[in-house]
């Protein structure tokens, strides 16, 4: 596994190795761009649900009163944005935690880990773990005109799982 810098650079991996895959939160502001770039050539070959890491709104430990937040566009929505006086945009969270670090804005919203990792951070509020839809790229396409899918019969009484261990288990039986 290798860890790109852009999409544009996985996409072109992609397109010159046919054994190589992308993956991709849905979430992403850019997934309308990385479908449509090479729509010819690379296609979404699967998706798995898979949650985000413990999101949360972390501040720099000296700041008192945060004023200032970088976000990624995708966790606008965790966010009353009407509490602060301005609002960074992120490509991604790690680059929020580093500026964060740096002093570019007060706070941010990002993965609780670099607080736990980092003294410099604070917790301000935990989002908890999000269930998130991820999309993997590759060369073959494999949608022929039916569904692909999960057929998971418990869901469709109103009896689904309570729990993961029990969802992965009426996947398996599925």
């Amino acid at each position: 596994m290798e860890l790109v810098a852009n999409f544009d650079e996985g996409l072109e991996q992609v397109r010159e190795q046919s054994s190589a895959f992308l993956v991709q939160c849905s979430a992403h502001p850019d997934v309308h761009l990385v479908t449509e770039r090479y729509r010819q050539e690379v296609f979404v070959v699967d998706t798995f649900l898979y949650p985000a890491k413990e999101m949360g709104v972390l501040a720099r430990a000296e700041v008192r009163e945060p004023r200032s937040l970088g976000v990624v566009p995708a966790a606008l929505g965790y966010i009353d944005a009407t509490r602060w006086e301005r609002i960074v945009q992120e490509p991604a969270n790690p680059i929020v935690a580093q500026n964060l670090l740096a002093g570019r804005y007060d706070a941010g919203v990002t993965l609780v880990e670099f607080a736990e990792t980092e003294p410099a951070l604070r917790v301000l509020e935990r989002f908890g773990e999000v269930d998130t839809t991820w999309l993997v790229y590759g060369r073959t396409r494999r949608f022929t005109g039916e569904l692909i899918g999960h057929r998971i019969p418990a869901f469709l009484t109103g009896t689904a799982p309570a729990s993961r261990q029990e969802a992965g288990e009426a996947v398996r039986a599925a």
